[in-house]
């Protein structure tokens, strides 16, 4: 389950970061403000005070205001020191906003392929800790202020305690870090390794992760969704959590949703905090933490389901306590994902011919023989007949052993045909479809309808290995026409 999420997440934002990338590099677009005004930076040494560790970390000069767009690439390392009124693109090994003399300010869009990004701040630390060991911050002295959204796609992010993000944070990472006071003004969407979590979210957070820890110091205003394999929480949730963990999930006491809790699926729950609403849990195994100095409560109603009997101190939950079916998920969503997997690379590899074909002949795809009964049914004949044809003459070319190049090439000759014959096919079943749709939206609808009938037991292989044949025989029966 969490290697599909993250590998549509991870999709989604190398398209977007890559696209806006290429057009950095090939096409500046206008500034707002004036014609032909973006700022490209290339070859740009790094500060010699490069540190992402602020209080370390000096500028010399105020920061200047750039009233466009501001585009970084072919550089080792950037530091971003000055007040950008526009949009940031940046492709570079290690990317840095400095906040120092109240720099590293976007009035825009921040857009980053990196190893290292930290968006950075200068705060004074108190010299205590709280009771779990984390550093106080004692005061903010600077910060780095984004008015816009924020794509990362990065082996590394760090968003420092106090820096500001007033739009949505999207995130591709392995190891993200999220500290206290930090604020994202929006929604947060991240997939990652390991994700720690300490700051505000003013709208909704998005995490598929590996490993998720969130502590006390975090708010999420609005609705918590999680799917991971392990997970630490404590903090708030405004609303409501919908939690999928498939190992081990363990809420602090100090843990906290303000309406309702759903915890789709755990292999090992172990609870405390306070549920201001209902709470529904499908875990395999299941155990509320009591003691003295341990908040565990149920305000509302509990549903809960395990694998093995469980007993609930009846002073935990307040409202109705009920049992369910425990579901291991696991087991039911497997062939799902697998099955979604498989739709999107069949959907890439026929876009991927057809593009590729109307590219280079565009001719032939035109060529090949009209989609109606006469001509199917001398398709499907000659694939199938085509296939015991070549077998035959392989055996002959191998048994005499003197034509064995003859017969590899018959064989990827073959195969080339055999790659090419579906997408085709299908792409010409789009074409005569009478919808006033983009072909290749047809295309796309044609596919998923071919792939779902696969999938029915029994009648799903017929017909694929029938369109296949058809595919085949269209093909042949083109060449066979244009050689006489």
């Amino acid at each position: 389950m969490l290697k599909l999420k993250k590998f549509f997440v991870c999709f989604v934002l190398v398209l977007l970061l890559i696209s806006t990338s290429v057009f950095a590099n090939d096409v500046l677009p206008m500034s707002n403000n004036q014609e032909n005004s973006n700022t490209v930076i290339t070859n740009t040494p790094p500060s010699a005070n490069s540190n992402t560790n602020n209080n370390s970390s000096t500028n010399s000069q105020a920061p200047q205001t750039a009233n466009e767009d501001l585009y970084i690439y072919n550089t080792d390392s950037y530091m971003l020191t000055n007040i950008i009124n526009g949009n940031v693109f940046a492709s570079t090994n290690k990317f840095v906003t400095n906040s120092k003399d109240n720099g590293g300010i976007i009035n825009g869009n921040l857009y980053v392929i990196s190893s290292e990004v930290t968006i950075s701040s200068d705060v004074t630390y108190a010299n205590s800790k709280d009771k779990n060991g984390y550093d106080i911050v004692n005061s903010i002295n600077s910060k780095s202020v984004i008015n816009g959204n924020v794509y990362i796609l990065a082996d590394t992010f760090t968003l420092e305690a106090g820096s500001e993000i007033h739009g949505d944070l999207y995130v591709a990472a392995n190891n993200v870090n999220i500290e206290q006071n930090a604020i994202i003004d929006g929604n947060l969407f991240v997939t990652a390794s390991t994700i720690n979590l300490n700051g505000q979210v003013s709208d909704s957070a998005y995490i598929a992760v590996e490993n998720f820890t969130m502590t006390y110091f975090t708010y999420v205003s609005r609705d918590l969704f999680l799917n991971c394999t392990n997970a630490t929480l404590a903090g708030i949730i405004h609303r409501n959590a919908f939690l999928t963990v498939d190992e081990n999930l363990i809420t602090e006491s100090d843990f906290k949703v303000s309406e309702d809790l759903n915890v789709n699926f755990a292999k090992d729950f172990s609870f405390s905090g306070q549920v201001e609403g209902d709470a529904k849990i499908n875990a395999k195994k299941l155990a509320f933490k009591t003691g003295d100095e341990i908040n565990c409560i149920i305000l509302g109603n509990l549903t809960y389901g395990t694998e093995s009997n469980t007993e609930v101190p009846k002073e935990i939950v307040k409202g109705q306590i009920s049992t369910a079916e425990y579901v291991d998920i696991t087991k039911n969503t497997n062939y799902f994902y697998s099955a979604l997997i498989s739709l999107v690379s069949l959907l890439i590899f026929v876009f991927a011919i057809v593009l590729l074909s109307r590219f280079f002949t565009p001719n032939a795809v035109a060529k090949l023989p009209s989609i109606d009964i006469k001509n199917t049914l001398i398709s499907l004949a000659i694939g199938f007949v085509s296939i015991f044809i070549l077998i035959a003459l392989i055996m002959i070319l191998l048994f005499t052993g003197v034509c064995i190049p003859v017969a590899l090439f018959l064989i990827l000759g073959y195969m080339l045909v055999a790659c090419i014959a579906l997408p085709i096919f299908l792409y010409n079943i789009a074409d005569v479809i009478k919808l006033k749709l983009n072909i290749y939206i047809k295309l796309l609808i044609v596919t998923t309808v071919f792939f779902l009938i696969s999938l029915i037991p029994v009648l799903g292989p017929i017909v694929v290995f029938v369109s296949l044949f058809i595919g085949i025989g269209r093909i042949l029966f083109t060449l066979s026409i244009r050689k006489k």
